[in-house]
């Protein structure tokens, strides 16, 4: 039934598709784009101006089309007009247009779709995020297919309000010819979605991925280009923490508070000034030059320059998984409740093309089998993991600091101390700096010897290096006929000073040590906890992949089938990593890896008619539950407010 309902729904869509044409909207059937046929129904323009006062949250259904380019760059607190610089530009004003819940972290999208049965038709025109709201909200969507990015319970803070539920948009299409472009995280991102058809778009110069969707349900994604992800990203996730701590010290500069770091007292007054020259000096650098100066700031380039400048957290073409974000590891077994498990994907016919990605690995220091973290969930950084230096610690183990770390441990103090109260927009609930850290901040000689948790990224993330095509928590896909090429990982070797390991939920890469750090590896199509459709087998089949590089990778896999995952049939298949290397089963390429499990899983997973040059590898594991979390327990909110802190399914110990 699930096959025969998706069949339905993509008959619909080609049907509303071959009516349409690009034109110059609002029903007037005149010329736009590139080669702009005439309209055959009315649709509604999208213009430069209709994106002045921010996102365009699309509440009514029908057509809409771009009739001309059009870059995000909100008229609201610009750069220049503010006090402060470019330190709290383009933030949302609340009360106002905007729900401070799901706008609390700025402006997410361009476009936000908050109903169904939405067209959206680029009409050859390009749609992107400027340079400088890239810079300055690093996390973004060009079209995000919700009134809020994120669940109820997920992420860094509360996006959903008191409705308690996503106003998710179902029966949608994004039709090409046209470009989504840059973006600081998504091309097109959403949450509990269906029927969703992308078809014929070029994606370019995202960050993090071209489509991303959590528990989508009839999706299809086909006849697409990936020109490139984004090459020129020139700031690292450390610029993030910044901006997302700085309103926070606004409220400590506001009424005065002071504390000591290093032995001496200090006030939020310094603390916030320094932060906000920080902030300024970087996009005042990037923007005349296209990178932080080294000679002109040092303390800056040191903290935030991206050396490769491209995404140093999670990287992908298509991610598809159950509910919520995935910041676990790769799913091992389907969602308990299938409601929560995606459905019915196509992937289908696409072309991806020059990824490269340079994932940080943050190595976090660990109180209590809880990882220290601020209140929006970053790091709080002591080293750097590329060339283990000091980053707010001294060599002797005294406080260093920094203008975030300082920050972060102005911020905790005040939480502790009832100074600042959890607001809509500032959340304190994910704060998990203890009274250890701060005391040690706060002396001027007390030594401190930390214990770091390895294998989480600046968010504290589950670092999973680089998958082109994922596909979690899935009942019945298809991955036909694409094309991957050219996919690059720039990621150093793996941090050593590990106490234990930012593992997640799938215990079958952790058959040793190395293997449980993954920045460095490249999965060219990675599915896990995948079935078939209820009428047959989900496929993997005609696509091509080829030249897949990593200097320092544990394995480069172009096929890889995690976690109980059964009903497959791989087939007509040209894998091809890297010219010269054939089958070795000592090298790191692998062209198709598949598990056995000792628990007796019966894999029904079928392999014919495929052209692999570097060997078939099927690994024998024994599926071990983590210790606490055995039975899937924590499994389905590994995502949730809170977790990321410790706990279930995160502490592992090698």
């Amino acid at each position: 039934m699930k096959l025969l309902l998706f069949v339905q729904a993509l008959v619909f869509f080609q049907a509303i598709s071959q009516t349409q044409a690009q034109g110059n909207g609002r029903g007037n059937g005149g010329q736009g784009g590139q080669g702009g046929q005439n309209i055959a129904v009315e649709a509604t323009c999208l213009n430069q101006d209709d994106f002045n006062q921010g996102t365009l949250i699309i509440t009514e259904p029908g057509t809409y089309q771009l009739c001309e380019d059009i870059t995000f760059y909100p008229q609201v607190n610009p750069p220049t007009s503010s006090s402060e610089g470019a330190a709290d530009a383009f933030e949302p004003i609340f009360p106002g247009a905007y729900d401070e819940n799901a706008f609390g972290l700025g402006f997410f999208a361009a476009i936000s779709i908050a109903t169904s049965d939405v067209t959206i038709n680029l009409n050859g025109y390009t749609i992107e995020q400027s340079q400088e709201h890239a810079l300055l909200q690093r996390f973004f969507a060009v079209i995000e297919l919700a009134d809020s990015p994120f669940i109820k319970g997920a992420g860094p803070a509360q996006f959903v309000g008191e409705s308690n539920y996503l106003n998710s948009g179902s029966n949608i299409q994004i039709l090409g010819p046209g470009t989504i472009g840059r973006s600081s995280h998504h091309g097109i991102h959403g949450n509990n979605n269906s029927n969703v058809v992308v078809d014929s778009v070029t994606f370019t110069d995202f960050e993090v991925a071209a489509v991303a969707i959590n528990n989508a349900n009839n999706l299809s994604i086909t006849n697409c280009n990936i020109s490139q992800n984004r090459h020129d990203v020139p700031v690292l996730g450390m610029f993030s923490a910044a901006k997302f701590i700085r309103p926070y010290g606004k409220i400590l500069k506001d009424v005065g508070f002071t504390m000591d770091l290093r032995g001496v007292e200090t006030s939020a007054s310094d603390v916030y000034d320094s932060l906000v020259e920080s902030i300024n000096n970087v996009f005042n650098d990037i923007m005349a030059s296209g990178s932080i100066q080294s000679s002109t700031h040092p303390d800056e380039y040191d903290l935030f320059h991206n050396e490769h400048g491209v995404v140093d957290g999670p990287c992908y073409a298509f991610l598809i998984h159950g509910e919520g974000p995935a910041v676990g590891d790769f799913a091992f077994a389907p969602s308990l409740n299938a409601t929560k498990s995606s459905s019915s994907i196509i992937i289908r016919d696409n072309v991806i093309k020059n990824i490269d990605c340079a994932i940080n690995e943050v190595p976090a220091i660990v109180e209590e089998n809880r990882v220290m973290n601020d209140a929006r969930g970053a790091v709080f950084q002591l080293v750097r993991s590329s060339d283990g230096a000091p980053i707010a610690m001294n060599d002797d183990g005294t406080y260093k600091g920094n203008v975030v770390a300082d920050m972060q441990i102005m911020v905790a103090k005040a939480i502790i101390d009832g100074i600042i109260q959890s607001t809509p927009q500032l959340q304190t609930i994910v704060n998990s700096l203890d009274g250890t850290i701060i005391d040690w901040a706060s002396s001027t000689d007390v030594t401190y010897d930390p214990q770091y948790r390895c294998n989480g990224d600046s968010m504290h993330h589950v670092v999973k290096g680089v998958a082109i095509i994922r596909v979690d928590d899935a009942l019945g896909f298809r991955i036909d006929g694409n094309k991957i090429q050219f996919v690059n990982n720039f990621s150093p070797p793996s941090f050593s000073n590990c106490y234990d390991y930012h593992k997640g939920a799938n215990v079958e890469n952790a058959d040793d040590v190395a293997s449980l750090q993954q920045s460095t590896n490249i999965r060219g199509i990675s599915v896990s906890a995948v079935t078939g459709f209820d009428e047959g087998l989900s496929s993997i089949s005609g696509n091509d992949i080829r030249k897949l590089s990593s200097d320092n990778a544990q394995v480069i896999v172009g096929i890889d089938i995690q976690g109980k995952s059964n009903s497959i049939s791989i087939f007509d298949n040209t894998v091809n990593l890297k010219g010269g290397v054939f089958e070795d089963p000592n090298d790191e390429f692998i062209a198709l890896r598949l598990r056995e499990y000792s628990d007796g899983f019966e894999n029904n997973i079928i392999v014919n008619n495929n052209s692999f040059t570097q060997e078939v590898q099927t690994m024998a594991v024994t599926n071990v539950p983590v210790s606490g979390c055995e039975n899937g327990g924590g499994k389905e909110k590994e995502w949730e407010v809170g977790k990321n802190v410790g706990g279930c399914p995160f502490g592992f110990k090698a």
